[in-house]
This record gives C-alpha cells, sequence and structure tokens, in this order.
C-alpha cells in the first residue's frame, strides 16, 4: 500500500470516505500534530454531515414527491410538469448557477486574503451546507470558520468576517423588503396593497435593521467592558460590533463586488420567475420578489432544506398575493426547489471536496491575525 494510501486510513483501519478531508502531514511539534490532529477529526464530522445531509436531502425529496403523488388535487398539479417551457427552464437553472456565482463574489470580497482558488471552493461549499442544512446560512458559515480555523486564522478574525458576510447578505434581504414593500402598498408598485402582505413586512424589516443597529452599539459597549477579561465573550461581542460596522463602511465605499450580494438573492428571485413563467402568464416581478421575501423565512427552520416547509410559505404567499391558477403554483415551486436546492449542493460538494488538500495548509505569514 502506499504512502499515501497508508495516510487515508482512520484510527480503526478503515479507509475514508471520499468525503473525509486529507491533512496535510508536515513535521511539526507534538503540539502541532495535535491541533491538526483535532481540526482533522472535526472537518471530517462536517464531511459526514455533509454527505449525511445531501443523503437526507434525496430521502426529503422522496417524501416530498410520495405526498405529492398522495394527494389528489396535487397530483393532478403534477399532471402539468410536461407543460413546462423546456426554455425557461433552462434558464432557471443557468440563473441558479448565475446567483452561487454572485455569493463567491461577494465571499471574495470578505475573504479575499485567501487569493482566489481558495475562497471560490470554500463559497461554494459553504452554498452547498445551507442547501442541506436549513438554518438561514448559519450552517455553511460554520463549515467556513472549521476550514479558516485550520489554515491558522484567529478565531475573532473569522468571527468578524463571518459576521460581516452574514449581515451583508442579510440587508439586501431585508432592505428589499422595504423597498418593495412601501411602493407596494402605495399602489406605486404592481402587486397587493394589503397592509399584511406589504406595510407589516415593511415595518418588521425596518425594525430588524434598527435593532441590529442597537445590538451592534451594545455589542461595543459591552465588548468594551469584557476586554480586561478575555474569553470567547469578548471574541463574539466585538466580531458583531466589528462586522457590522465594517459592513456600514463597505456599503458607503459602494464596491463593486457588493453587487455579489445582490446578484445572489435578485438571481434567485428571478429563478423562481422564470419557473412560474414556464407555465403560462407568470405574475409581476414584484409580486414574486415580495412573495419569494416573505416565503422564505420558513428557511430558517433546522430541517434537511427547508423541506416542505419552505414550499409551503412560498406556493401561500403567492397564492394570497393573487397568483393563480393554484395547480401552476404548486408545480413551479417544486421545480424551483429543485433547481436552487441541488444545483449548489452538487457544484458545491465537488468544491468540498476539492479542499482536502487545503485543510491544514497554513497561509502565509501576515494573513493569519
Amino acid at each position: 500500500m502506499s504512502s499515501a494510501r497508508v495516510a487515508n486510513v482512520n484510527r480503526r483501519g478503515c479507509e475514508r470516505s471520499p468525503w473525509e478531508p486529507t491533512i496535510a502531514s508536515e513535521p511539526g511539534a507534538p503540539g502541532q500534530q495535535g491541533a491538526l490532529e483535532e481540526t482533522g477529526d472535526v472537518m471530517r464530522a462536517q464531511s459526514r454531515t455533509l454527505r449525511n445531509s445531501v443523503i437526507s436531502l434525496l430521502v426529503f425529496f422522496a417524501l416530498d414527491a410520495a405526498l405529492l403523488l398522495g394527494v389528489p388535487d396535487l397530483r393532478r398539479a403534477l399532471d402539468h410538469i410536461a407543460d413546462g417551457d423546456p426554455a425557461w427552464l433552462g434558464g432557471a437553472a443557468c440563473l441558479e448557477l448565475l446567483s452561487c456565482a454572485g455569493y463567491a463574489v461577494l465571499f471574495g470580497l470578505v475573504f479575499g486574503m485567501l487569493g482566489r482558488r481558495l475562497t471560490s471552493r470554500l463559497s461554494l461549499a459553504e452554498l452547498a451546507v445551507n442547501s442541506v442544512v436549513s438554518v438561514s446560512g448559519l450552517a455553511g458559515i460554520a463549515l467556513g470558520a472549521w476550514v479558516l480555523r485550520s489554515k491558522g486564522i484567529s478565531a475573532d478574525r473569522i468571527a468578524r468576517r463571518s459576521v460581516l458576510i452574514f449581515v451583508l447578505t442579510s440587508a439586501v434581504n431585508v432592505g428589499a423588503v422595504v423597498v418593495i414593500g412601501v411602493p407596494m402598498w402605495l399602489g406605486l408598485l404592481p402587486g397587493s396593497r394589503k397592509v399584511a402582505l406589504t406595510l407589516l413586512p415593511a415595518i418588521a424589516a425596518l425594525a430588524t435593521i434598527a435593532g441590529t443597529l442597537l445590538l451592534a452599539a451594545w455589542a461595543r459597549r459591552a465588548a468594551t467592558r469584557d476586554s480586561l477579561q478575555g474569553g470567547r465573550r469578548a471574541i463574539a461581542l466585538t466580531a458583531l460590533a466589528d462586522g457590522v460596522a465594517d459592513a456600514l463602511r463597505l456599503i458607503r465605499e459602494h464596491d463593486w463586488r457588493l453587487l455579489g450580494a445582490v446578484a445572489y438573492w435578485l438571481l434567485d428571485n428571478v429563478a423562481l420567475y422564470a419557473c412560474l413563467a414556464a407555465f403560462g402568464d407568470a405574475p409581476s416581478f414584484w409580486v414574486v420578489a415580495m412573495a419569494y421575501l416573505v416565503g422564505m423565512l420558513a428557511n430558517s427552520i433546522p430541517i434537511p432544506g427547508g423541506m416542505i416547509a419552505v414550499e409551503g410559505g412560498l406556493v401561500g404567499m403567492l397564492l394570497l398575493f393573487g397568483v393563480r391558477p393554484a395547480s401552476h403554483v404548486v408545480v413551479a415551486v417544486v421545480i424551483y426547489r429543485a433547481i436552487s436546492l441541488w444545483i449548489p449542493a452538487v457544484i458545491g460538494s465537488l468544491a468540498f471536496l476539492s479542499l482536502r488538500r487545503e485543510i491544514g495548509k497554513p497561509l502565509a505569514p501576515g494573513l493569519t491575525g
């Protein structure tokens, strides 16, 4: 057995799964080797989580299909799948790919010190985890944090940058609710003028923005008090305050790569619009966008891909906005969800596999602080 193959045998003598990362085995002090082994254990656990989550995604899609086929009204809706325009559906797939590219651009802005090759692969790997483990994007951030920690980047820097990318992606979603909801309620954009569907979500979004700014200000003061004691609490508070401050600074600087956050959200919306258009006359884009923003709140539920909850939220919101017929809405949302889950999951899983050789390799001096 070759030395490379021996390196891929775990402590129990079994060969590692191809999902498990290879740890760079470079000579060093015993403590250094122990840190690498600990990082390897964590990353192997992360790889197993991703693998098992993809399997869970397959199972949940099977259950979803069984549910659709088992309910007569929903089964009749699926009869319309063959009526979909392949050009629109193909366009939806391309738009989802471009949405993933938008996230990679934003990730490169936040973690540019890693180099283009690593940032692109790590960003796609995060998208894969976010697709199969639905916790508002936090699962992917956690995966990225472990990879970066294995490369010697300090915990406080990882925390600060992770807060920054979470704030930037969330800011687009929250801001869009205000930008679309208020004009729609005023009648300036086509759609519903119902307060519960437009104005109330916009008010909640404004409250979220204000609350985030107040929380960051409080975290700054609390971090100053806790800085003498150190510890994880001080790191977390400082990361929160600095992450929000960095986000505001980048927004004021108008860095073009911020468009990656907009593309990440916008193109995913347009993919849903394309799926609806594939089955007839699509509603206004503004209706689709507002229904998407409110309906996707179910994505924060920690189940694989937000299965069933997200579909129900999207279908329900589109119907409340008057999109008809219901059978076309159901089948369009099911196809959209298949595209929006499987494209990031597949390309991100491949990117994650290619990260194995990067685990444990330190960055150049000066980049890890």
